[in-house]
């Protein structure tokens, strides 16, 4: 990024798929910034210019000249908004960001973000549509309108949202011609957890950081700038329905395998069968 000097790391995914785990994991670098909440801002303006470059073009040319006035101008839009973050938290080495819905744009945040590297998490179908109905029903019982209050049981309709973050990422890598692979790492939940330090020696050779697996969430104390105390998100109806027991706290492998607590077997039938082909490419087999 033109005039910025720090490295730019970027965690997506599908919701409830450990992209904050991640972050906490990246964010306990001494180099890194400590962990922030998502980014949902930078991920915004990124949408707007996939807007404008896509569905909405025709609007563009009166206004900024056409497609390479509207990549400029929001390039430059984007990187302003990093360069002020990276100044709000402490100018670190390595600016480690999250966001799940940032892997629907990724085609769009690579090319506007040159040197960014992007983790993608990842976690068994199962396990993450069992969490995204957990959610649901907090949304419901608190009053919240939101997808997955409405989605309740909808298999189809929660393997659809499964599907619609990793789509876009697997889509990009197939059509690649300019070496985006090189800048796309995918991590399973489940390596982080069972694999810890395997998977973390990985991790900080894509992303050239330094990270220590011998203090990383064996005994909690992530770096992290959130209070969990006083926190609005953390008590917002909303956003605090996507905290759990396990949420900040050490790497646990209590949640793998929880969807037997929560999916009928003809649920997990069916999300096996929607979600055979993402299964077989991230390395999930049957249960």
């Amino acid at each position: 990024m033109t005039g910025q000097h720090f490295n730019l790391i970027l965690i997506a995914g599908a919701m409830r798929s450990g992209t904050s785990l991640l972050q906490h994991v990246l964010c306990s670098s001494p180099e890194a910034n400590p962990f922030v909440h998502g980014c949902r801002y930078l991920t915004s303006q990124i949408a707007v210019y996939a807007q404008y470059a896509g569905s909405d073009r025709l609007y563009v040319k009166d206004y900024l000249g056409g497609p390479d006035g509207l990549f400029d101008f929001s390039q430059a839009i984007v990187e302003r908004l990093l360069a002020e973050t990276h100044r709000q938290l402490g100018q670190p080495h390595h600016l480690v960001l999250k966001n799940p819905e940032l892997s629907s744009y990724l085609p769009q945040a690579a090319a506007l973000l040159p040197q960014a590297r992007f983790v993608i998490s990842v976690r068994d179908p199962k396990d993450t549509i069992a969490s995204m109905i957990g959610v649901g029903d907090k949304h419901r019982q608190k009053g919240v309108a939101s997808f997955l209050a409405g989605a309740g049981r909808d298999i189809d309709r929660l393997c659809a949202s499964y599907r619609q973050f990793y789509a876009p990422v697997l889509q990009a890598l197939e059509k690649d011609r300019s070496g985006l692979g090189k800048r796309v790492c995918f991590t399973t939940y489940e390596s982080l957890i069972s694999d810890t330090d395997r998977t973390v020696e990985r991790l900080a050779q894509f992303c050239r950081i330094s990270l220590s697996p011998e203090g990383i969430g064996k005994e909690g104390g992530w770096r992290s700038k959130v209070d969990r105390e006083k926190d609005e998100l953390l008590n917002h109806p909303r956003w605090s329905a996507y905290v759990t027991d396990l949420s900040g706290g050490p790497i646990s492998q209590a949640s793998v395998g929880r969807y037997r607590e929560v999916l009928s077997a003809a649920e997990a039938e069916e999300i096996d069968r929607l979600c055979a082909d993402l299964r077989r490419t991230f390395g999930y087999t049957p249960s």
